[in-house]
């Protein structure tokens, strides 16, 4: 079963690499499916853990009777259900993530350009320390890197707020 978003994000791929403007809705998008994806997968953790917990108490009986030989299939048949379960939110969860890396790809492809602009503001910055200071600060590579590698950050990062922590 392929996910409604990814197949939207493959279908319109030219598109969206003409219009990389359209691409932060479908980030967002794949975002939050995301995080429904971790949601529905910690609580088929949660329920795993408890049907396999079920599941030992059953087995810990010292004569089961033919009932609770009967629940224990049926506990089986639920572990097996939520197994089949976690196994596709982990392809989606794959394919989610893939999605993302693509979106971030194109949309960084639609801001290629800048970066001689950038390169050009880091020596530019370079310069007018050196001269604001008279010749007495030379601002080395680091302070260069630094200052581009803050400048790509803005320019290619996420508009996803940062979380804490």
């Amino acid at each position: 079963m392929e996910h409604p978003l990814a197949a939207a994000v493959f279908m319109n791929l030219p598109h969206l690499l003409d219009n990389p403007d359209h691409i932060q809705p479908l980030l967002d998008q794949a975002y939050a499916d995301l995080g429904r994806n971790n949601a529905l997968a910690l609580e088929a953790a949660a329920r795993l853990q408890e049907a396999l917990r079920l599941e030992a108490e059953l087995w810990d009986l010292p004569a089961p009777t033919e009932e609770e030989l009967d629940k224990h299939d049926e506990i089986n048949d639920v572990i097996d259900e939520i197994a089949d379960a976690a196994e596709l939110l982990q392809k989606q969860y794959l394919l989610l993530f893939q999605v993302i890396g693509l979106l971030l790809l194109v949309r960084a492809r639609s801001r290629a350009h800048l970066v001689p602009c950038v390169l050009l503001a880091a020596v530019s910055a370079a310069v007018v320390v050196r001269v604001s200071t008279g010749g007495g600060v030379a601002p080395g590579l680091r302070s260069f890197v630094r200052f581009f590698i803050v400048m790509m950050y803005f320019l290619f990062s996420s508009n996803q707020p940062r979380h804490a922590g």
